[in-house]
């Protein structure tokens, strides 16, 4: 290819480069275009559809609902109780229990030597027969 060819070939590509240009500088910088209200509707729906994430998809409120609702893991707690067994011995879990449980007299377990109460001994008095007429005398004066 001769320079001359190509001299040629790049001044028809900058003539029709010129052209497309000047149309789009003359339309930012003339007077602004008045819009119906539908074009205004439609611009405004592009401009917030170009100033969110692109590709984003927009979530129903339902699947976001039960996204957020809580799930009931009874099933799977159960099954993972019921399949782990405990080598702990039997003295450390109640001790543990013991510490676990709460400081009020209500929370507490009564011990079984508390429960065994001592027997009452036979219900007499201290006083005589002769104490008490001796009482009576003195305070109702007879």
């Amino acid at each position: 290819m001769s320079a001359a060819l190509l001299r040629r070939g790049l001044e028809l590509l900058a003539a029709s480069e010129a052209p497309r240009a000047a149309p789009g500088q003359a339309k930012a910088s003339g007077a602004p275009v008045k819009r119906t209200r539908r074009a205004r509707t439609k611009a405004a729906q592009a401009l917030k559809l170009r100033n969110s994430a692109k590709g984003k998809v927009p979530k129903s409120a339902l699947a976001e609902y039960q996204k957020r609702q809580c799930r009931d893991h009874l099933r799977a707690n159960l099954k993972f109780m019921t399949s782990v067994r405990s080598t702990v011995p039997e003295s450390v879990t109640q001790q543990i229990l013991q510490q676990n449980q709460g400081r009020k007299a209500c929370d507490r377990v009564v011990a079984k030597t508390q429960k065994k109460k001592k027997k009452k001994k036979a219900e007499g008095t201290v006083f005589t027969e002769e104490d008490f007429q001796k009482f009576q005398r003195e305070y109702f004066g007879s």
